[in-house]
């Protein structure tokens, strides 16, 4: 028993001694990389291998040389004619406001602009801005302005209702410019749809106008 007892003993001083050797010679062999690493120098070994220059063209000089080869044979000229009618044409007569029908019956409802913030707003030292569930209406502070009548242009029955009506004649289809010089008064134009998908507008003639802290808005069966 005390035999095995000083084995071990000794097998274990003996491992402690080798793990002491293992680092110190890291430690010698880290230096001296280093004093090696000082006396690497870098060496020009000159150009080796083929060089070839660069076959294909320069896709500058290749869109240049089309430009000038439309221009010649007056293709340049045709597609720039082209792209001025394609927007004057957007201009005065925008896409139409997609699914707005005639009202086949009158109906109104109010909308509440209030916002409600979700989560609280912070600055960059934690103070609090805005608290989570503070509400905002426009309304308590701002007016609304002037109603806004929407109508189709291309419908002589609507158009000549609005001419009748107090407010800003907005249109769902039609070319504002030309309603314009006919009556005489500014003509707006619902681009994209603003207007009719924010307050649910399905059918026109339709009238937008504050009512309150709320807005009112109106299909009017004609």
């Amino acid at each position: 028993m005390l035999l095995k007892n000083a084995l071990l003993i000794l097998l274990f001083a003996l491992s402690s001694f080798s793990v002491s050797i293992s680092i110190v010679l890291g430690k010698e062999q880290a230096t001296d990389q280093a004093a090696d690493d000082s006396k690497i120098t870098i060496e020009d070994y000159g150009v080796r291998g083929h060089l070839f220059n660069i076959a294909e063209d320069s896709i500058l000089e290749e869109i240049m040389a089309k430009l000038q080869l439309a221009q010649k044979d007056g293709t340049l000229e045709k597609l720039q004619t082209e792209f001025t009618n394609r927007v004057k044409e957007k201009v005065l007569r925008p896409t139409s406001v997609a699914n707005i029908t005639k009202a086949a019956k009158s109906r109104s409802w109010t909308y509440d602009p209030s916002y409600t913030q979700a989560t609280t707003i912070v600055d960059d030292r934690g103070r609090v801005i805005v608290p989570a569930g503070t509400t905002v209406n426009a309304l308590h502070k701002l007016k609304w302005g002037d109603p806004l009548i929407l109508i189709d242009g291309e419908d002589d029955e609507q158009v000549k209702w609005a001419t009748n009506q107090a407010g800003k004649i907005v249109l769902t289809n039609g070319a504002p410019q030309e309603l314009t010089t006919l009556l005489k008064r500014a003509v707006y134009f619902d681009q994209g749809g603003l207007l009719c998908h924010r307050f649910k507008i399905e059918s026109v003639p339709a009238i937008i106008k504050q009512e309150g802290k709320l807005l009112r808005i109106r299909e009017v069966k004609l």
